[in-house]
């Protein structure tokens, strides 16, 4: 009791010598407290459905890191939506998930009327995380085509309209995919990566691209190509590893038709195995022989876009010594392997498809392959080493 009534006094004559004192307030204001908000809603987002790309996230500078975490996060929002169908939805239910694509189109024409002038009015009108990120991004006054947000919207859309139950009917529609949606971040980084305002990250890049030489639009003709055939490859290689995925959780078969008919395989048989529906050994083997060669030509194409990029880089590379001796301007050679920070950095988004690929060939393309089930602990080092050597 004594001990208690101590405390007490104690804790009184604590609060008198505190209300002597002037307090101030550290709060922050409600638009930085909104951002941060989403930001962190984004980066759990990355964290649950794509942690590679939230460790890729790191290298990127600071100022640039809420773009990269945007765009990725702004990509699985709409995989919720075109990804996320059901088995023999109804008409009424499909139109609905249309009525979402075209939502985050209006979301994006909001920020697309963004300025510093009318922030205080539109921003009260976007809500979502990732379009948060996506107009702080804008006010800042960082430079990217809104119209590249849009195509991966009616990217998703098409998928989810032709695609989502019935599967691709060859190699070029998983392209095509592709270039709509990763294909496109890539794109975004590289016009982000490259805005005017970002003295001492962009000016070497913004350079060689500006000064006059023959070779200035091969290097920006490979630039590009370097980021589509990447994108390509990164989505070839999401629907391999989501394979089993779709089999059992959508019973939808993410494998070309075309392919499936040259090895004779129907589609019933690939979706029994990739469920683990076969009980009979005489038959399983036959059939997973057959589905390995399919992912076999898929993860090919995948491969043959990786090496056209790798091809594309050793041109680019030899673009920016000629352009920059041509100028008599070798300062712009300081940098690792000759190679600027600000164009390489979005290829680092390829790095875990090439790591998967190789893993994928280990293991004989089977996908079902326990060793394709662990996590990949090497992707720290090959992302170092890729910004060591300017290479994937």
């Amino acid at each position: 009791m004594l001990r208690s009534l101590r405390y007490i006094n104690n804790s009184t004559s604590s609060f008198k010598k505190c209300t002597s004192k002037v307090f101030y307030s550290t709060s922050i204001d409600p638009y930085t407290d909104k951002v941060n908000k989403a930001r962190f809603d984004c980066i759990d987002q990355l964290q649950k459905a794509d942690p590679s790309s939230l460790f890729i996230s790191k290298l990127y500078p600071e100022y640039l890191r809420d773009a990269f975490i945007a765009f990725k996060s702004f990509n699985l929002e709409l995989s919720k939506i075109s990804f996320g169908f059901q088995p023999g939805a109804t008409a009424k239910s499909k139109e609905f998930n249309n009525l979402k694509f075209h939502f985050w189109l209006q979301q994006l024409d909001k920020c697309n009327n963004l300025s510093l002038s009318n922030a205080s009015q539109i921003i009260l009108d976007i809500n979502e995380p990732c379009t948060i990120l996506l107009s702080d991004i804008i006010l800042k006054d960082l430079k990217f085509n809104i119209e590249m947000l849009k195509q991966m919207v009616h990217s998703h859309q098409h998928f989810y309209n032709n695609n989502s139950s019935n599967g691709f009917n060859n190699l070029d529609e998983i392209c095509s995919f592709g270039e709509g949606t990763q294909s496109q971040i890539n794109y975004l980084l590289q016009s982000i990566l490259l805005s005017p305002q970002l003295k001492g990250f962009s000016d070497i890049g913004i350079e060689l691209l500006e000064l006059p030489h023959s070779n200035s639009n091969n290097l920006r003709n490979n630039l590009t190509d370097i980021s589509a055939h990447l994108g390509q490859a990164t989505s070839i290689g999401s629907f391999l590893i989501g394979l089993k995925y779709f089999a059992e959780r959508k019973q939808s078969l993410m494998l070309p038709i075309d392919c499936l008919t040259k090895y004779r395989l129907s589609e019933e048989n690939c979706l029994r195995y990739l469920q683990g529906g076969y009980q009979d050994t005489s038959d399983i083997e036959e059939i997973k022989e057959k589905i390995n060669n399919v992912v076999f030509d898929v993860a090919t194409l995948a491969n043959d876009h990786i090496i056209s990029a790798r091809s594309k880089l050793e041109s680019a590379k030899s673009d920016i010594i000629q352009i920059a001796n041509d100028n008599n301007r070798k300062d712009l050679l300081n940098c690792k392997k000759s190679f600027p920070e600000c164009f390489f950095l979005p290829y680092m988004s390829g790095i875990p498809t090439v790591m998967y690929l190789e893993r994928l060939e280990k293991h004989n393309f089977d996908v079902l392959h326990p060793g394709l089930q662990q996590k990949e602990w090497r992707l720290a080092f090959r992302t170092w080493n890729a910004d060591r050597t300017r290479s994937f």
